[in-house]
């Protein structure tokens, strides 16, 4: 059902590009100036407003005022990222961040990116969307959707807290973990021994505490924010997941710019994206900080054998999205 309703709003959008004159893939003559709405859900100190206020400096000052962009973060306009999707289609908003998983309500391949140990580091997930495969997905997300890939974002690499430490795969068996509700990433926390189950995002800390749940997993800026390393004081940096999102801006919006002004824009974007994944980065290594200064305790993990024990299931997630050829260019792109 909820696919179903995702694939009305975004076929919503394509309609109304059309009625508007410059379709998907259309052109029309544009205005002296333009004024592009940016929205995204997260605060004013995360890495998304970050990278929108980089984007609209740069396109600011390169369009020398041609193009001006104005931001609302905190959910304004839009409380999560179904709602901002909706705006971008009457015509309110022009340019967001949305999730793979939302956008694979329609183009299933998208999904690839929310697999669990795609990426060796931080270095390797650059290589991967700023390259073959990133420009072939954003191709994927151009071609059956309204929208335009202004680039990729980070929103923090996701790691396991819980009440007991874990160092190997080994230590998993038996902990009970919160996790997303995806049959993907459940598969994988089930196949390093652990049980997986799905709690309200709401309940998490008190779920901790009463014993409902042994762990969960969440980036480290959450884990500070949210404080749940008063409740789960143990946090294996497992690297599971670096979570990619989509820098988006409404296909029909681009498409009415003359070519400078695109060209403003896609350079606006390339800068914007380089700025919020170092602003990610820097804003997970002070929550790192901040967490053992509150009396979270850190533990490495054995990284290579938490992806070698994964491989099958993600493997099978992979070539049931159709994206196996993607799934192995990545792989060949690590440094090791």
């Amino acid at each position: 059902m909820k696919k179903n309703i995702l694939f009305s709003v975004l076929s919503v959008i394509v309609v109304v590009s059309v009625i508007m004159g410059y379709g998907v893939n259309g052109s029309q003559a544009s205005a002296r100036s333009v004024k592009l709405i940016a929205a995204h859900v997260n605060t004013v100190d995360s890495s998304y407003q970050a990278g929108m206020e980089a984007f609209k400096e740069k396109l600011e000052e390169i369009s020398n005022g041609n193009i001006k962009v104005e931001i609302h973060p905190n959910g304004e306009l839009g409380g999560n990222e179904d709602e901002l999707v909706q705006k971008m289609a009457t015509g309110t908003v022009d340019v967001i961040v949305a999730s793979p998983g939302f956008l694979a309500a329609v183009v299933p391949e998208i999904d690839l990116l929310s697999i669990p140990y795609l990426y060796e580091d931080s270095e390797h997930w650059e290589k991967v969307v700023s390259g073959e495969v990133g420009n072939s997905l954003a191709s994927k997300v151009e071609n059956d959707l309204a929208f335009h890939a202004l680039g990729y974002w980070k929103c923090g690499t996701r790691q396991y807290f819980g009440t007991k430490p874990v160092s190997e795969v080994a230590d998993l068996k038996g902990v009970k973990i919160r996790v997303h509700n995806s049959q993907t990433v459940q598969s994988v926390w089930a196949a390093l021994g652990a049980q997986p189950t799905s709690l309200a995002y709401n309940e998490l800390y008190s779920g901790l505490q009463n014993n409902v749940i042994d762990a969960a997993e969440n980036d480290l800026g959450n884990i500070l924010l949210q404080k749940f390393y008063e409740a789960g004081p143990y946090i294996s940096l497992t690297n599971h997941d670096i979570a990619t999102r989509f820098f988006l801006m409404i296909a029909s919006k681009y498409n009415m710019l003359n070519d400078e002004q695109k060209a403003w824009v896609d350079e606006a974007s390339e800068y914007a994206c380089k700025k919020q994944w170092a602003f990610d980065d820097a804003l997970q290594e002070e929550a790192k900080a901040e967490i053992k200064a509150a009396g979270g305790v850190f533990n490495e993990v054995n990284l290579k054998e938490f992806a070698e024990v994964t491989y099958d299931v993600r493997l099978k997630a992979a070539k049931e999205i159709g994206a196996l050829e993607e799934f192995n260019k990545i792989a060949g792109l690590k440094n090791n």
